[in-house]
């Protein structure tokens, strides 16, 4: 690391001065005001981001139960062949989306390693919001299929952003409890929106599924509004909403989390370096493996339990404890990664449990009583806790602005690769044996993304031996980054300054300045697992 000093100007905005008003220079007070700054961080960004990141969410359940309140009919989605009726023209539409996010979600990793990410973030979400309410104009097949991957293209953008976000705004210890709190909202705004869609199922007039986009169109383009206006962009540039204290202490936990500064130049060394690294691969695979479940539990939700015999309210209602499911389970799993270190590759395969579990119930299970495929179902609502640990797991373990937004971008491509192929994995011509292939494709995704993370764990470990035996071998000024560091969650604790190490990653100490290099090029950086 280099200990090349700061500039002095007050031109340079990481330099952190003591002297600077308010500012703590006491460790034990230092501590507790940084405690309460995160609070403050949170309270401010978790709000915005848990919401944005609902409203993206928002629409794709809408597209499920839309199918319950006319659409099908209205835009042709469906086929009869022999008396069998086939949803592959609505599976195409629902696939449509991950077409256009697979295109824009890496061209948009790297656009965020260039622009003010909030400001960014906002006009991308207000183009969605547009595209989102334009659904109501689609009067055929072809023309939403075209919506939807103008849908995708825009949409693509959410995620990379508030990765990016949370690597800037918390050290990589904070991360994963952030990560499972904001997207959690696929559960809570799973059951917002089922509540919200039933009183358009029952108001909406002869085309209700137009009711709900044009809710979820005006409510999105409102809110990109207000992120505008709110969101701050940088710990660096805080806005008005930070006391010269609390802004003296961002330098500082700026200073101390280097490796989540994303606004870099694009290097190209980077992104070969990412590409080769199979670390990269491994992230790509799991997040498609995870989201294969998705088309399961989102995309054909409601179609599946309204063929247990409810009509379409009932069936809108019953996804309401599904959401449920999926909040608790991300906030239990993010709890325990960000209290104990070193157990969220173990912590993934546990957390695939109730999904695999849930898939034997509905399959196996007597569709009468209908509680027990009710339960499955809600069981298998748990596939948001895995990938969160994935994301956690990719954003603490990569160094280097451009290759991070590699990184990121190729569990999003991941992501949009399962769902893609999960809208195609759930056939209405296997109701009579229980949709067989879809719950056994689920089955065998939860097996390969548990291994993989068990395959990771040994890569980590292995790396971080190899490492800490050079720098024995050759000892350096690096070589005090070797020492086991403890009580990291402990707020009074002074390894939080000059030289410390945050969950393996060493932070830099006053004096020095930050280079946008991988964690391929350091030697001192610690792979978390």
């Amino acid at each position: 690391m280099s200990g090349s000093r700061r500039s002095s100007s007050a031109e340079d905005p990481g330099n952190l001065d003591p002297s600077e008003p308010g500012y703590p220079v006491d460790p034990i007070e230092y501590a507790k005001a940084e405690k309460k700054l995160v609070r403050k961080i949170d309270f401010l960004l978790l709000p915005i981001m848990l919401i944005t990141y609902g409203l993206q969410y928002y629409d794709k359940n809408t597209l499920s139960t839309a199918i319950l309140y006319g659409m099908l009919d209205d835009l042709d989605l469906t086929e009869t062949k022999n008396g069998v009726t086939y949803l592959t023209k609505y599976s195409t539409a629902a696939a449509a989306f991950y077409y256009g996010y697979i295109v824009a979600v890496l061209p948009m990793g790297l656009i965020f390693t260039r622009f003010p990410l909030a400001k960014t973030a906002s006009f991308f979400v207000l183009i969605w919001g547009i595209i989102c309410i334009l659904t109501v104009v689609v009067h055929s097949y072809r023309g939403f299929v075209i919506q939807r991957v103008f849908l995708g293209l825009a949409e693509s953008a959410v995620s990379p952003a508030f990765v990016a976000i949370t690597a800037l705004w918390w050290k990589p210890q904070e991360q994963a409890k952030r990560l499972g709190i904001y997207y959690s909202s696929t559960g809570i705004f799973s059951m917002f929106t089922a509540i919200v869609n039933i009183g358009w199922g029952k108001t909406g007039g002869s085309h209700p599924w137009k009711s709900m986009y044009y809710f979820g169109g005006s409510f999105t383009i409102f809110w990109a509004i207000l992120i505008y206006f709110i969101m701050p962009d940088s710990p660096l540039r805080p806005g008005r909403f930070f006391t010269e204290r609390e802004k003296a202490i961002l330098r500082r936990r700026f200073d101390e989390n280097p490796y989540g500064q994303s606004q870099q130049p694009i290097k190209v060394y980077q992104l070969v370096e990412a590409v080769k690294d199979i670390k990269t691969w491994i992230y790509f695979l799991m997040g498609a493996s995870i989201y294969i479940c998705n088309g399961s539990v989102t995309v054909f939700g409601a179609k599946i339990i309204n063929s247990w015999g409810y009509d379409s309210i009932r069936s809108t209602a019953l996804m309401i404890p599904g959401g449920a499911m999926t909040v608790v389970t991300i906030w239990i799993f993010a709890y325990f990664a960000d209290r104990y270190k070193n157990i969220r590759t173990i912590l993934l395969p546990i957390s695939t449990i109730p999904v695999i579990v849930g898939c034997l119930v509905v399959w196996q299970a007597p569709w009468h009583p209908r509680v027990g495929p009710l339960i499955g179902y809600y069981l298998v609502a748990a596939f948001g806790a895995p990938y969160v640990l994935l994301l956690s797991l990719a954003t603490a373990n990569t160094a280097g602005a451009t290759k991070k937004g590699i990184t990121t971008s190729a569990i999003f491509v991941g992501y949009v690769t399962g769902n893609i192929i999960s809208s195609y994995l759930v056939f209405t011509q296997e109701k009579p044996i229980k949709y067989r292939s879809t719950w056994i494709s689920v089955i065998v995704a939860m097996v390969f993304a548990s291994c993989a993370s068990l395959l990771l764990r040994y890569i980590y470990i292995k790396e971080n031996k190899r490492r800490d035996a050079l720098l024995d071998s050759s000892p350096s000024p690096s070589s005090r980054y070797n020492e086991p560091q403890s009580s990291q969650n402990d707020a009074g604790d002074r390894e939080k300054f000059e030289g410390s190490a945050i969950d393996g990653v060493p932070g830099l100490g006053d004096g020095m300045v930050y280079e946008d290099k991988t964690d391929k090029e350091r030697l001192e950086f610690r792979y978390t697992y």
